[in-house]
Protein backbone atom coordinates (compact mmCIF):
# COMPACT_ATOMS: atom_id res chain seq x y z
CA UNK A 1 0.00 0.00 0.00
CA UNK A 2 2.67 2.47 0.87
CA UNK A 3 4.23 2.14 -2.68
CA UNK A 4 1.29 2.59 -4.75
CA UNK A 5 1.07 5.91 -2.15
CA UNK A 6 4.63 6.48 -3.13
CA UNK A 7 4.53 6.11 -6.77
CA UNK A 8 0.70 7.65 -6.81
CA UNK A 9 3.18 10.93 -5.07
CA UNK A 10 5.59 10.89 -7.68
CA UNK A 11 3.63 10.68 -10.46
CA UNK A 12 1.69 13.92 -9.27
CA UNK A 13 4.95 15.89 -8.11
CA UNK A 14 6.25 14.94 -11.83
CA UNK A 15 2.81 16.45 -13.20
CA UNK A 16 3.45 19.33 -11.80
CA UNK A 17 7.03 20.09 -12.80
CA UNK A 18 6.41 19.12 -16.34
CA UNK A 19 3.56 21.49 -15.53
CA UNK A 20 5.33 24.48 -14.12
CA UNK A 21 8.48 24.37 -16.65
CA UNK A 22 6.10 24.42 -19.74
CA UNK A 23 4.15 27.54 -18.10
CA UNK A 24 7.82 29.33 -17.32
CA UNK A 25 9.38 28.52 -20.55
CA UNK A 26 6.25 28.67 -23.24
CA UNK A 27 3.76 31.37 -21.36
CA UNK A 28 5.99 33.67 -19.95
CA UNK A 29 8.75 33.66 -22.48
CA UNK A 30 7.38 36.23 -24.88
CA UNK A 31 9.62 34.87 -27.51
CA UNK A 32 8.48 31.30 -27.06
CA UNK A 33 4.79 32.67 -27.63
CA UNK A 34 4.89 34.29 -30.49
CA UNK A 35 7.04 31.65 -32.05
CA UNK A 36 3.76 29.43 -31.45
CA UNK A 37 1.98 31.88 -33.70
CA UNK A 38 4.69 30.95 -36.32
CA UNK A 39 3.81 28.22 -39.21
CA UNK A 40 7.39 26.98 -40.04
CA UNK A 41 6.54 26.86 -43.43
CA UNK A 42 4.79 29.56 -44.23
CA UNK A 43 6.42 32.52 -46.23
CA UNK A 44 6.04 35.99 -44.05
CA UNK A 45 5.37 38.96 -45.84
CA UNK A 46 7.84 41.96 -45.52
CA UNK A 47 6.02 45.51 -44.87
CA UNK A 48 7.27 49.00 -44.65
CA UNK A 49 5.74 51.10 -41.95
CA UNK A 50 3.85 52.73 -45.31
CA UNK A 51 2.06 49.59 -46.18
CA UNK A 52 1.25 48.59 -42.74
CA UNK A 53 -0.01 52.14 -42.67
CA UNK A 54 -2.73 50.93 -44.90
CA UNK A 55 -4.10 47.89 -42.26
CA UNK A 56 -5.02 50.68 -39.61
CA UNK A 57 -8.95 49.97 -39.47
CA UNK A 58 -10.38 52.44 -41.46
CA UNK A 59 -11.53 50.32 -44.66
CA UNK A 60 -13.69 47.46 -43.59
CA UNK A 61 -12.36 45.61 -46.44
CA UNK A 62 -8.76 45.01 -45.63
CA UNK A 63 -7.55 43.02 -42.15
CA UNK A 64 -6.45 45.29 -39.11
CA UNK A 65 -2.31 44.97 -38.63
CA UNK A 66 -0.18 45.76 -35.87
CA UNK A 67 3.63 45.41 -35.25
CA UNK A 68 5.36 44.15 -32.62
CA UNK A 69 8.76 43.79 -32.04
CA UNK A 70 9.10 43.37 -35.70
CA UNK A 71 5.79 41.22 -35.91
CA UNK A 72 2.95 41.76 -37.77
CA UNK A 73 -0.20 40.40 -35.69
CA UNK A 74 -3.47 40.43 -37.39
CA UNK A 75 -5.84 41.66 -35.19
CA UNK A 76 -9.10 41.41 -37.53
CA UNK A 77 -10.19 38.92 -34.73
CA UNK A 78 -10.54 42.02 -32.33
CA UNK A 79 -11.75 44.30 -34.95
CA UNK A 80 -14.34 46.21 -32.52
CA UNK A 81 -11.58 47.16 -30.18
CA UNK A 82 -9.10 48.10 -33.48
CA UNK A 83 -11.41 50.07 -35.58
CA UNK A 84 -11.52 53.44 -35.69
CA UNK A 85 -13.59 54.56 -32.59
CA UNK A 86 -12.19 51.39 -30.93
CA UNK A 87 -10.14 51.94 -27.34
CA UNK A 88 -7.16 50.42 -29.37
CA UNK A 89 -7.38 51.49 -32.64
CA UNK A 90 -4.71 54.19 -31.79
CA UNK A 91 -2.38 50.86 -32.31
CA UNK A 92 -3.27 49.96 -35.63
CA UNK A 93 -1.65 49.76 -38.66
CA UNK A 94 1.49 50.99 -37.28
CA UNK A 95 4.52 49.57 -34.66
CA UNK A 96 3.07 49.90 -31.64
CA UNK A 97 5.89 47.98 -29.68
CA UNK A 98 6.50 50.98 -26.94
CA UNK A 99 3.16 51.39 -26.71
CA UNK A 100 2.82 47.62 -26.06
CA UNK A 101 5.27 47.19 -23.88
CA UNK A 102 4.24 49.44 -21.62
CA UNK A 103 0.97 46.57 -21.22
CA UNK A 104 -1.03 44.42 -23.61
CA UNK A 105 1.84 43.08 -25.35
CA UNK A 106 2.17 39.65 -24.25
CA UNK A 107 -1.87 39.52 -25.01
CA UNK A 108 -1.26 40.48 -28.50
CA UNK A 109 1.53 37.22 -28.43
CA UNK A 110 -0.44 34.84 -27.32
CA UNK A 111 -4.15 35.57 -29.16
CA UNK A 112 -3.46 36.47 -32.87
CA UNK A 113 -1.22 35.11 -35.38
CA UNK A 114 1.40 36.45 -36.68
CA UNK A 115 1.23 37.36 -40.37
CA UNK A 116 4.02 39.03 -41.31
CA UNK A 117 7.62 40.90 -40.14
CA UNK A 118 7.85 44.54 -40.64
CA UNK A 119 10.90 45.72 -42.56
CA UNK A 120 13.77 47.25 -41.05
CA UNK A 121 15.45 49.30 -44.41
CA UNK A 122 13.28 51.83 -46.03
CA UNK A 123 11.01 52.46 -43.18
Amino acid sequence: MKTKIYFLLVAIMTGIIFGFIYFQVVELNPKAASLKNIDSKQNLKIFTLQELGRFNGTEPKLPIYLSLDGNIYDVTKGKEFYKVGGPYHYLAGKDSSIELHLVGGDIIKRKYPIVGKLSVINN
